[in-house]
């Protein structure tokens, strides 16, 4: 089974979905920003959180079709699929693919997976503006290298975060660097190495997920346990 075959399969696994819009021919990069947001997605549903899926109008959907290069949240030329997250008590999140945000500065940065909450969202769409990053509940940079990652990933990762000053933020690899490591470890930054499907790393990963949505719902519902 090819790496793309393999993601494609945990995708679909993971969002309880018979069809996606990746296939065999997609970049491998693509996809797994897409397992990324799966791997978000399916965090949530497995602690009690209600999952559904819709499209930039608001239309419930059951085949989704994903973002493979960044855009406007509010961009309605075509039915892109954002996952719509309900835990009890707390108001809903969103979780999209490839979107850009506006940082403090007012410059807009893509933002590889996001979660937000949904009536940034739908402020977004309504105005038809970016979403404020400092809103944003979790930020995720997803690179997929079949060779080593520059350092230069990671000091682009800090400047975003600088600018956007979300609440919380991932750097996620499929392969390890030691100066990517010691670079955002030396800055208190989240990350996650050799994160595929069935490595004890993806499992980690769903850790800081969880870590997460703990602290949305500490805010915002606390006497919600998950």
């Amino acid at each position: 089974m090819s790496k793309v075959d393999q993601l494609i399969g945990e995708i679909k696994s993971l969002l309880g979905a018979g069809t996606v819009s990746y296939d065999a021919a997609s970049k491998l990069s693509d996809v797994y920003e897409g397992y990324i947001f799966s791997l978000i997605v399916g965090t949530a549903s497995r602690h009690g959180a209600t999952v559904t899926y819709e499209d930039v109008r608001g239309s419930k959907v059951g085949s989704l079709l994903f973002r493979t290069g960044p855009g406007q949240l509010y961009a309605n030329s075509r039915p892109f699929t954002h996952a719509v997250i309900e835990f009890d008590g707390a108001p809903a999140l969103e979780v999209h693919l490839g979107v850009y945000v506006q940082g403090t500065s007012g410059v807009l940065h893509e933002c590889d997976v996001l979660v937000l909450p949904a009536d940034e969202a739908a402020l977004s769409r309504a105005q038809q503006i970016a979403p404020r990053g400092s809103t944003c509940v979790l930020i995720v940079e997803c690179k997929y290298y079949l060779s080593n990652l520059g350092i230069g990933l990671a000091r682009n990762f800090e400047g975003l975060r600088a600018d956007i000053r979300t609440q919380g933020e991932l750097f996620v690899s499929n392969i390890g660097s030691s100066s990517i490591v010691r670079y955002l470890d030396a800055r208190g930054r989240g990350f996650e190495r050799d994160v595929v499907p069935n490595s004890p790393q993806a499992g980690y990963l769903q850790g800081e997920i969880r870590r997460t949505f703990k602290s949305y719902l500490s805010k915002h519902s606390p006497s919600t346990v998950i």
